[in-house]
């Protein structure tokens, strides 16, 4: 006989105790970016954004030519975006990426190791262009990671098992025995890992916990129901931890099917906002929207 893992009561499985081996990491499909774009223009639609989700997938279109050719190092990828985005570009994103098209290449790099790790300056000349230098190293990430051998994965990670990322979302799917899976997007590489399903990715509280979506502003909330509990829940939303106030976008693929963790994130930023207003920071980033900060 072999040992075995001691069986966890219900509470603690569903608050990430367990070890979830029995998952694997998931790797994103290879149009990836194809698709965001994709989904970023239909949610474009009627959007109070559009035009940001717009642009955005045109970064995504453009992403998409970057993982399919040959490995770019960072410049040469800024340089084909540029050349494709030019035309829709603003001028004042123009005029970044030319500052930034201008660092010498250690000054780059140096600048690209730092946002890989969501440290970036939140103003200067180089702001604006920075969410283009994301999307390089994005399509970089995830063709590079692609290649290689997928990681086991432990019980709880708050950064991708594969290359180290910081979480851009986490997303819920229906797993083989047909309850929900939690499993959280990095940033870079676009590779999946699985989570606790009611945990904080960042102080794994699995007590405090509050998610929070968006409603008309008529909306009124149905009695609870304790037998469809989620029947109010919103296929974009905030777990928001009472304990350490991080806060991670959550996507369900069980409430939209043509959900997409990238594409998703970019149409909810709304609740980020709101999020931030009640005194929740979000856990991760999205490397094609880069908030500024409030000076120290």
């Amino acid at each position: 006989m072999t040992p075995t893992q001691p069986t966890l009561p219900a509470e603690q499985i569903l608050a990430g105790d367990a070890p979830l081996m029995s998952l694997p990491v998931l790797r994103p499909p290879t149009g990836i970016f194809a698709r965001r774009a994709a989904r970023l223009l239909q949610l474009a639609d009627g959007h109070s954004m559009a035009d940001f989700l717009r642009l955005c997938a045109a970064i995504c279109q453009q992403q998409q030519a970057l993982h399919d050719a040959s490995r770019l190092d960072p410049r040469p990828a800024l340089e084909k975006l540029a050349q494709a985005l030019a035309p829709q570009l603003p001028a004042p994103v123009q005029a970044s990426l030319d500052s930034l098209l201008a660092l010498d290449a250690a000054a780059l790099s140096r600048l690209a190791e730092h946002l890989i790790n969501g440290d970036y300056p939140s103003d200067g000349p180089l702001f604006a262009a920075l969410p283009l230098l994301g999307a390089a190293l994005q399509a970089q990430a995830t063709r590079s990671i692609r290649q290689r051998p997928l990681p086991e994965p432990q019980s709880q990670e708050a950064r991708c098992p594969c290359c180290g990322g910081l979480p851009l979302a986490s997303l819920l799917l229906r797993g083989d025995s047909g309850h929900a899976q939690r499993y959280v997007v990095c940033s870079m590489c676009s590779h999946a890992w699985p989570v606790g399903r009611v945990r904080c990715l960042s102080c794994g509280n699995s007590r405090d916990l509050h998610y929070y979506s968006l409603a008309a502003q008529d909306h009124v909330p149905a009695d609870p129901n304790h037998r469809q509990p989620h029947q109010e829940r919103g296929a974009r939303e905030v777990e928001a931890c009472g304990e350490c106030h991080g806060a991670l976008k959550q996507i369900s693929l069980l409430l939209d099917a043509d959900a997409e963790a990238g594409a998703d994130d970019l149409a909810s930023l709304a609740l980020d906002l709101l999020a931030g207003e009640a005194g929740f920071a979000r856990i991760g980033f999205n490397p094609l929207f880069l908030p500024g900060r409030e000076p120290a």
